[in-house]
């Protein structure tokens, strides 16, 4: 296993770990670099080079830097593209122009991984390959073929050595993220190793194409009973890791229907019919369902592709938004921040007062409009993401993958055909979720599930009552009196001895250096006198470097060792 720790990343990858820096001051963003512990020593950073070689806003020149660092960090863009709980909008909407570009790779290479990966020589696998590419990534790339049956299919092949670049990269992501953290501590709130590893899992997934063929399978049995739009249907024994072989679609992008046309309303019903009924019933839907995705035939069947990213809700995550829209319909205040406060994870002390005041705003100006066509549902949801990272409340990565899928959807809406009534499409799916969560059965469930963990703690009330009465009589209760300031007086107490300490010491070996000064070269045994002058000397030298940076410098607080503990482990 590859060293993944501070100083393995700097001894393998140092060159790349300089070039990514030389590229952070290039696009404007040196400054940030000198935050990180050691920056000007490992990556040559200077102070005086952070001026930006380009132009453009913030967000702009962060959206190039990540396109010029390469393939890892444009998907790390496109997952940031959906934290709006994270990001400034102006920096979602930058990272959303990322491109995915990449070389072709030759043909040679390409068989080559495919006879690694299946075991077998391309000419015994396909009655023919086609040596042109259909699309080329930074990830993959896709070749039309036929198999031996004559099935026409399409053949998704892993660009050679992408996993060990990758892998190598995102060592350097943790690096900076670690950096990043122990000097700045707004970026230890949000924990962007935490992020980090999001993406990990996410990119680790993605390489992974076994996982995309199950995507694909659980996808087209969900869709078994809705008609006019399938997934490519994938053919697991011809598959691997790095090789997915799934049915040929023949059609055309949903970017090249006609706006406003019978044929783009039918197609847009269709997907909201299947998002909807995804997110609100099943609990799966895609994560990336923009155009490229999307392809219609000739006869108006809709094919969804490249499952890679795809979303999963939970049953109680699934109620948990039916709350919460329905909270906000109501101008129930009280209620969306509760739910809220459920869907994520507080990182510090949340003012509920001022949070209700700023959902209150929010739906004030985003929600109450006179029509469904002025409802900004993408910047209600980034607005109601924004008011979270606010209150520095973490939202679940599941959320963030339906915030991009929505948004993406409501841009096809938009362009496609802006007059299709929303609600009539997502009411039947709400007032179906409705009748179940309020059905006899549903009610007579909780009311037992409820009943139960009654008894069980009423049971357990004894117990306690007995376990507290007996720690009371045998002295074992302790009460802790919260006293910040004299919480501080033992580690001031020990941190003034320490300090003496080293002034004795460093006073003691400063007299004796005084006096082992030999007084007569020429004599015997100077040498031995000379060896406890040097010895002494330096120990005083250090002694009073120490009490002089403690006392001026670190003005008597303790060095805080934890953040560069951090970044010498990778996780």
């Amino acid at each position: 296993m590859a060293e993944t720790g501070i100083l393995g990343v700097a001894a393998r990858d140092v060159g790349r770990l300089q070039k990514v820096a030389a590229i952070v001051v290039k696009h404007g963003f040196g400054e940030v670099l000198m935050r990180v512990p050691f920056a000007a020593e490992v990556l040559r950073v200077s102070p005086t080079r952070i001026n930006a070689e380009d132009q453009g806003t913030a967000p702009e020149r962060f959206a190039r830097l990540l396109g010029e660092l390469g393939p890892t960090f444009i998907k790390l863009g496109q997952v940031l593209s959906m934290r709006s709980d994270l990001l400034p909008r102006e920096y979602v909407v930058a990272l959303t122009t990322l491109q995915d570009r990449a070389p072709v790779i030759p043909i040679e290479d390409v068989k080559r991984v495919i006879e690694e990966g299946l075991g077998r020589p391309v000419d015994e696998i396909f009655a023919s390959f086609d040596d042109e590419p259909l699309a080329t990534a930074s990830i993959a790339q896709t070749h039309r073929a036929t198999t031996q049956e004559g099935r026409q299919v399409v053949v998704k092949v892993q660009r050679p050595g992408i996993g060990q670049t990758m892998r190598g990269d995102l060592d350097l992501l943790y690096l900076a993220a670690r950096g990043l953290e122990a000097g700045i501590d707004d970026l230890r709130l949000i924990s962007v190793s935490s992020i980090i590893a999001e993406f990990e899992k996410a990119l680790l997934r993605e390489l992974n194409f076994s996982a995309e063929l199950a995507n694909l399978v659980r996808m087209g049995q969900l869709l078994r009973d809705t008609k006019g739009i399938i997934v490519p249907e994938p053919i697991a024994e011809l598959s691997c890791r790095t090789v997915l072989v799934m049915q040929y679609f023949a059609g055309v992008s949903v970017r090249e229907l006609e706006p406003k046309s019978e044929r783009a309303k039918d197609v847009i019903v269709k997907l909201l019919d299947v998002m909807t009924k995804g997110i609100l019933v099943d609990g799966f839907f895609h994560g990336d369902p923009h155009a490229g995705n999307i392809l219609i035939g000739e006869d108006g069947t809709i094919c969804l592709l490249d499952l890679g990213l795809v979303g999963t809700l939970s049953p109680e995550q699934r109620e948990d938004i039916i709350t919460l829209v329905l909270g906000t319909i109501v101008d129930d205040a009280s209620t969306v921040v509760r739910v809220l406060l459920k869907m994520g994870t507080p990182t510090q002390r949340v003012n509920i007062g001022e949070l209700k005041a700023e959902i209150t705003r929010v739906r004030a100006q985003y929600v109450m409009v006179k029509s469904v066509a002025e409802l900004d549902s993408q910047r209600f949801v980034e607005e109601f993401a924004n008011a979270a990272h606010k209150y520095r409340v973490r939202l679940a990565t599941e959320y963030s993958v339906l915030v991009k899928s929505v948004a993406t959807i409501e841009g096809l809406v938009r362009l496609l055909h802006p007059d299709v009534d929303v609600l009539s499409i997502v009411k039947p799916y709400a007032e179906r979720m409705f009748t179940d969560r309020y059905s006899p059965q549903a009610m007579l469930q909780q009311a037992l599930g409820g009943a139960t963990g009654m008894a069980s703690l009423i049971r357990t009330v004894p117990t306690h009552l007995d376990q507290i009465l007996h720690d009371l009589e045998t002295g074992n209760v302790q009460v802790r009196p919260h006293t910040p300031k004299l919480d501080l007086l033992p580690d001031r107490v020990h941190q003034s001895a320490s300090r003496l300490g080293v002034a004795i010491f460093s006073a003691a070996m400063t007299i004796s250096a005084a006096v082992v000064v030999p007084d007569d070269w020429t004599r015997p045994m100077q040498w031995l006198k000379v060896a406890l002058f040097v010895g002494f000397s330096t120990f005083a030298l250090a002694g009073w470097t120490a009490t002089w940076w403690w006392h001026f410098i670190g003005q008597g607080k303790r060095l805080r060792l934890a953040p560069l503990i951090q970044l010498f482990r990778r996780r």
